[in-house]
């Protein structure tokens, strides 16, 4: 799997920017985990890809804590 960063996080509308994209061949609607220090904090869905970087939603239900720049990202 994909391992990548949280770049950005906007709290607010609860989505984040990772630094992985199509160049690391990552999937419109993919799944990915959100996680720091191996725990895990939240599941998001890709919903823009660019060549270095993607866009993510928070998936309802699936925010455990807050999550912040420089989380770790899995695929």
């Amino acid at each position: 799997g994909l391992k990548g960063k949280v770049v950005t996080v906007d709290p607010k509308w609860d989505f984040v920017v990772i630094n992985l994209g199509k160049k690391d061949g990552l999937l419109l609607n993919g799944q990915m985990l959100v996680s720091r220090n191996g725990k895990l904090l939240a599941k998001v869905k890709i919903v823009n890809v660019m060549e270095d970087r993607a866009i993510a939603n928070v998936m309802p239900n699936w925010k455990l804590d807050d999550i912040m720049e420089g989380d770790t990202v899995l695929y």
